[in-house]
């Protein structure tokens, strides 16, 4: 008989992978599932199999969408044919670089290959004997941290050899590091580097960013005010279309076509198309040359927290806990000092000390977040304890978060 798992608290990080234009090309998939594992390690026609792939974070995107999504398995489960349970067309399956695989093995990927499914080799090295499988792949996955750039050139090198047409660098967690992967030869990068602000000595905010920054001092009042709203909302044309684009959208369902702003704003409500409007505004601040990731992960955050917090004694804090959320990675999208930034939000001293790294009580929650989205699942559950968060309530709002944030980046003009 074996030992019953409880899955409310499974948690899936979704963290991105970039290409050399640093848009994002997938997403590699960590598992948590109340265990110590980060593979999909699931059971054949299971209950607890179908509640594993019913909570994973799903990307709301066409059909067309190139975004793949990496998933480890175990041998045993693509041998059983579990990969086909993940309802993405783009999935690629990761499994460890091993020597003489099982031919059973083999023979599974080929049927998922013809199906689709792209193949990854994790931690590869190029090692003797693991050719087999390697061979097969058109991924490869090179951890690279500790590594010089002379064996990183190496492997890169014997990955060539064995055909795949892309490898990625894994655990790039500065910029030195992602220029010494880039000089290897690699084109693909996962890890925290694009998290990082690349401070410039005496950067200042620009006036077209200040003036964005002062679209929030209209939305951040404690009373709504839908009259002044609306004409705010007119006088800015992209925010005008963005916000009818998204109201318009499949992920609402209203009885006629929002066709003013005025409509909008009666029809959504002051707390929603206030988070909504946060949100376009922080997306318009996001430069061209950074990574759009930023700005989703920021919104991630914001509406993880708002939702944990309501149902869990936090209710009074939750709309600031949002802004923490939201604001939490602004010094990275503009390579600005945090202190320089906050002198421009219309927030309170303690949500700017927060975010400027001084600690508060809000400072818990950006711990929780980290914690998630480096699947450090140890560091996840000391954090919600310290909350009191049970384990249900942030796996949900976890969940709830990324339902939330795929709908508003789903709807944007441009998005794939």
């Amino acid at each position: 008989m074996t030992d019953e798992k409880t899955y409310e608290s499974v948690f899936v990080a979704r963290q991105p992978i970039f290409d050399a234009q640093n848009e994002t090309w997938g997403y590699m998939m960590l598992f948590r599932d109340s265990a110590d594992a980060d593979h999909a390690e699931f059971t054949d026609n299971s209950e607890a199999t179908m509640r594993l792939v019913a909570n994973l974070p799903l990307c709301d995107t066409p059909e067309n969408c190139q975004t793949r999504f990496l998933v480890h398995f175990t041998p045993e489960a693509v041998m059983r044919g579990i990969p086909h349970a993940i309802p993405w067309n783009n999935t690629v399956i990761i499994l460890e670089e091993s020597e003489t695989p099982d031919e059973a093995l083999i023979v599974a990927l080929g049927d998922l290959m013809l199906d689709g499914y792209g193949l990854a080799v994790n931690n590869f090295e190029g090692k003797p004997g693991c050719e087999r499988l390697a061979e097969l792949a058109d991924t490869l996955i090179i951890d690279v941290e500790g590594k010089s750039l002379a064996e990183l050139e190496a492997i890169v090198a014997r990955g060539k050899k064995s055909g795949a047409t892309r490898m990625i660098a894994k655990k790039v967690e500065n910029s030195l590091e992602l220029e010494k992967v880039k000089n290897a030869g690699f084109h693909f990068f996962h890890g925290f580097f694009f998290k990082r602000p690349e401070i410039e000595s005496g950067r200042k905010i620009s006036s077209a960013e200040a003036t964005r920054l002062k679209l929030f001092e209209i939305i951040e009042k404690d009373e709504p005010n839908f009259d002044a709203l609306a004409p705010a909302i007119e006088a800015d044309v992209a925010i005008s279309y963005r916000l009818l684009n998204f109201l318009n959208s499949a992920n609402f369902s209203f009885a006629t076509k929002v066709t003013s702003i005025k409509q909008a704003v009666v029809l959504t409500g002051w707390k929603p198309i206030r988070n909504w409007l946060r949100l376009i505004i922080l997306t318009d601040l996001t430069p061209s040359e950074k990574t759009l990731e930023l700005a989703y992960i920021s919104a991630h955050r914001a509406k993880l927290f708002e939702t944990a917090a309501l149902g869990s004694g936090y209710e009074e804090d939750s709309d600031t806990l949002f802004i923490v959320g939201l604001f939490s990675l602004l010094d990275a999208m503009l390579d600005t000092a945090m202190k320089e930034i906050t002198s421009h939000l219309p927030v309170d001293d303690e949500v700017k000390a927060t975010l400027c790294g001084r600690k508060t009580r809000y400072t818990p929650w950006l711990d929780l977040a980290k914690a998630i989205e480096a699947s450090d699942w140890d560091e996840v559950g000391t954090r919600a304890s310290a909350l009191n968060l049970l384990p249900g309530t942030v796996a949900v709002s976890y969940q709830h978060a990324f339902t939330w944030a795929d709908a508003f980046f789903s709807s944007k003009p441009g998005a794939n």
